[in-house]
C-alpha cells in the first residue's frame, strides 16, 4: 500500500500568504468591515497595509477555494493548511466566511494562520473563528502582534497582554498617532490566539524582549476576563520584570476605550495601572458581603493564600496589601497577618500546664525583676537554644516579644518602646512588638519592621483611634531577609532610639546607631557640641529610616534596652551585664535604670560564640531605609512554626 506523503511546510506557508493577498484585496470595498472596524478604534486605510494586512473573507462558501485551486494548490495541501474544511455533504467549503481576518505570523513573520471576526451578526455563529492546529501552527505557542511589532532591536518600556487581535491594533493604532508628551508610556500589545494564556507564550514573549520589561495585563472586566486574570497570575511568576494590570471600565475592553477617544483612553490606561496582585485582591474581594462579619472573614482567607505567596517575593508590597485588607476588612491586622501564616500545629494548647522554675537558668521565684518566660509571647528558652531573659515592668511603655521557628531552628527578639508613656503609645509599642516578631522568623529584622510600620499605621488611621508611636528593635538568629535552617549571623533592624549592645567578653559596643537629631550630629562630626533638641527621633516605627546591622562578629552576649537605660553609660551597662547569666544580668539593668527599664539579654548558643572578634567587624551600622534591600529569598509556601494565640479585637489593642 502506498504512504500519502505529508504536505510540504513551505507549500502551506505559501497558500497561507496567497490567502492573506485574497482577503486583503477585498476589505477596503466592504463597507460592514470599515464600520466594523472603525467602532474598535482601527482605521482600515493602514490596517490593510503591512505590518497588519487584515482582510475580509467574502461572503459565499467557495470563493477561496476556488482562487486557491486555480493558483495550483491541491485539495489535500488546502486542507492541511486549514483553510478548507469539508461541509456535510462531503464537499470543501472555505472556513472563513463573511468574516474580518487578521493574519497570525510565525517568528520569521510568514502568515501561517487566521483569526476571522463574524460580521453577519447571527445569533448561532461564534462571533470569533480560528484556524485549527496545524503543521505550521499552533495556538498555544503563537502571541498574535509579536512578530509584527518585537524582535530586533525593538525595546518597549511595556507589554500589554489582551484578549484580542483588535485590541492589539488599536493600541498599535494609539501608540502612533498621540505624541510623546501626551502619552508617556506607550504599551505594545499582544494577545493569545484563540486560546487561554499558556506557559508557551509566556516563554515566546519572554524571549523577545529584554529581561526587566514590565508586562501588563488588561483582559476584558468580565467572567471570562476576571478568570483569565486568575489564571494569567499563576503563569507570570517567572517574569522577569514588574507585573501590572489595568482595571478597565465596566463593559469596556481597549479597543472600545480607544474608540471612545484616544485622549481619555490615554488618562485611563496610566491612571488605572496597578500590580497584577492588587487587582487579584480586589476581584477576590468583590465576590463576598463585606458588609456582614461573615463575608469579611470568608474574603480574608479568599485573599490569604494570594498575600502569603506576594510575601513570598516581595515583603513590602505584601505589607501593604495587608495594610489595604485590614482596612478594606475593618479587620485587626494581627487577623490578617494571622490568615496568611496560619499556624500548622494542630495540637496547639492554649493553656499549657506551667514549667517548674529552673535555677540553672537563673529565673527564680524571688527574683522579682527577671520575668518568668515560657507563655506566649515567650517560648522557652531551652527550645529555643538560646539562653535569654527579659524585663519589662508595668511603669515600662514598653512591649517585648520573642518569637521560635522550630522548623529552622531560629528565633527573633522584639523590643518596642512608646515614645511617650501616653496609652496610644503604649498600644503602638504592643502592637508593633507583637506583629514584628511573628513576621521576624519569616521574613527578617528589616522585613519586620516594615510589616509593623505599616500595621501601625494602618491602626492608627482607623475613626476612633488614638494616635501613638513608638521605637522598636528586632534582633534575628539568622542573616537578612532568609531563615534558613543551620548557624547564621545575627542580624539587628531599628527604626527610633531603643538600643542593642553586642559583646565578646572582650568587648562590648553598640549595635545600634541613634535614631535622633543627636546621632545624626555625631555621625556627620564625632565632636559636634550638644544642642537643644538633640533627643528628638528622626525614625520611628511609623517613619524614617530603617537601621539594619548583619552581625558578622560571633558575640557572647547581645543587649536589647529602652530608654531609662539608653540614657545611662555603656561601660556601665557593660558592667551591669559581664559574665552574667542574662535573669542576673537583666536584674542588674532593672536596679541601674530604675523602675521603668526595659530589657532583653540573650546568649548565643555555645556554637555561635567566640572571644576572638574585632570590632572593625561592626561596621555597616545604620544603613539606610533608601539602601536597596536583598532581594528576598523564596520560601515554602506553608510556613511550619509555633502556633500563635488568638489575635486580640482592636477594643483590646486600645485598652
Amino acid at each position: 500500500m502506498t504512504r500519502q506523503r505529508e504536505p510540504d511546510p513551505q507549500r502551506l506557508i505559501a497558500a497561507h500568504a496567497a490567502a492573506n493577498e485574497f482577503y486583503r484585496a477585498r476589505i477596503l470595498s466592504e463597507p460592514r468591515a470599515l464600520t466594523y472596524l472603525r467602532t474598535r478604534g482601527i482605521v482600515a486605510a493602514t490596517a490593510h497595509t503591512p505590518p497588519w494586512t487584515l482582510g475580509y473573507a467574502p461572503r459565499g462558501w467557495t470563493h477561496l477555494r476556488d482562487h486557491l485551486r486555480g493558483t495550483g494548490y491541491t485539495d489535500d495541501e488546502l486542507l492541511a493548511a486549514g483553510l478548507v474544511t469539508t461541509a456535510g455533504n462531503g464537499n470543501l467549503i472555505d472556513v472563513f466566511r463573511n468574516r474580518v481576518t487578521f493574519p497570525i505570523r510565525n517568528p520569521d513573520g510568514d502568515v501561517v494562520a487566521f483569526t476571522g471576526r463574524d460580521l453577519s451578526g447571527r445569533a448561532n455563529t461564534p462571533k470569533y473563528k480560528n484556524t485549527t492546529t496545524t503543521a505550521i501552527y499552533s495556538k498555544k505557542h503563537t502571541l498574535y502582534g509579536l512578530a509584527e511589532q518585537l524582535g530586533g532591536d525593538t525595546q518597549p518600556a511595556a507589554v500589554m497582554l489582551v484578549e484580542g487581535p483588535a485590541d492589539v491594533l488599536a493600541l498599535a493604532r494609539l501608540r502612533q498617532s498621540v505624541g510623546a508628551d501626551e502619552y508617556r508610556q506607550p504599551y505594545v500589545a499582544v494577545a493569545p490566539c484563540g486560546t487561554a494564556l499558556t506557559a508557551e507564550q509566556v516563554a515566546r514573549l519572554a524571549d523577545a524582549v529584554p529581561p526587566g520589561t514590565a508586562l501588563v495585563v488588561a483582559f476584558d472586566p468580565d467572567t471570562a476576563g476576571r478568570a483569565a486574570v486568575e489564571k494569567s497570575y499563576e503563569l507570570l511568576h517567572g517574569w522577569p520584570g514588574p507585573i501590572d494590570a489595568i482595571a478597565l471600565p465596566p463593559g469596556t475592553d481597549p479597543a472600545e476605550l480607544i474608540a471612545q477617544g484616544r485622549a481619555s483612553a490615554v488618562h485611563v490606561l496610566e491612571q488605572a495601572r496597578q500590580p497584577l496582585a492588587d487587582l487579584l485582591i480586589d476581584q477576590r474581594l468583590a465576590r463576598f458581603r463585606l458588609d456582614e462579619i461573615p463575608g469579611r472573614f470568608d474574603a480574608l482567607h479568599a485573599a490569604a493564600p494570594l498575600l502569603a505567596d506576594v510575601a513570598a517575593r516581595d515583603t513590602a508590597h505584601a505589607a501593604r496589601l495587608s495594610a489595604h485588607l485590614a482596612a478594606r476588612l475593618d479587620l485587626n491586622p494581627l487577623t490578617v497577618f494571622e490568615a496568611v501564616f496560619p499556624p500548622q500545629d494542630d495540637t496547639y494548647d492554649p493553656d499549657p500546664p506551667a514549667a517548674p522554675p529552673d535555677p540553672t537558668r537563673g529565673v527564680e521565684a524571688g527574683r522579682r525583676a527577671a520575668t518568668p518566660l515560657g507563655g506566649a509571647g515567650f517560648p522557652d528558652p531551652d527550645l529555643v537554644g538560646h539562653q535569654y531573659a527579659r524585663t519589662c515592668p508595668p511603669a515600662a511603655p514598653a512591649t517585648m516579644w520573642v518569637q521560635h521557628d522550630p522548623a529552622r531552628g531560629h528565633t527573633a527578639w522584639v523590643l518596642a518602646e512608646g515614645v511617650t508613656d501616653s496609652p496610644g503609645d503604649r498600644d503602638a509599642a504592643r502592637l508593633a512588638a507583637e506583629v514584628a516578631g511573628r513576621a521576624a522568623v519569616l521574613v527578617g529584622a528589616r522585613n519586620a519592621v516594615q510589616i509593623a510600620r505599616t500595621a501601625v499605621n494602618a491602626h492608627f488611621t482607623q475613626p476612633g483611634v488614638s494616635r501613638g508611636d513608638a521605637a522598636i528593635t528586632v534582633l534575628t538568629s539568622f542573616d537578612g531577609d532568609q531563615p534558613i535552617a543551620g548557624h547564621r549571623p545575627f542580624t539587628v533592624a531599628w527604626a527610633g532610639d531603643v538600643k542593642a549592645y553586642g559583646s565578646t567578653g572582650r568587648w562590648f559596643a553598640p549595635l545600634t546607631a541613634d535614631h535622633t537629631l543627636r546621632g545624626n550630629a555625631r555621625r556627620r562630626d564625632s565632636n559636634a557640641p550638644a544642642v537643644a533638641g538633640d533627643g528628638a527621633l528622626t525614625a520611628t516605627v511609623r517613619g524614617g529610616a530603617i537601621g539594619v546591622n548583619r552581625i558578622d562578629a560571633p558575640l557572647s552576649q547581645i543587649i536589647l534596652v529602652g530608654r531609662a537605660l539608653i540614657r545611662t553609660a555603656p561601660d556601665n551597662v557593660r558592667r551591669a551585664v559581664e559574665w552574667r547569666k542574662p535573669a542576673q544580668a537583666v536584674e542588674q539593668l532593672a536596679r541601674l535604670g530604675g523602675a521603668s527599664s526595659a530589657a532583653l539579654v540573650i546568649r548565643p548558643r555555645p556554637d555561635q560564640a567566640s572571644a576572638v572578634v574585632n570590632a572593625a567587624q561592626l561596621a555597616r551600622q545604620d544603613q539606610a531605609a533608601g539602601a536597596a534591600p536583598r532581594t528576598p529569598a523564596p520560601t515554602p509556601a506553608r510556613v511550619t512554626r509555633h502556633a500563635l494565640p488568638a489575635a486580640p479585637t482592636r477594643r483590646q489593642l486600645v485598652r
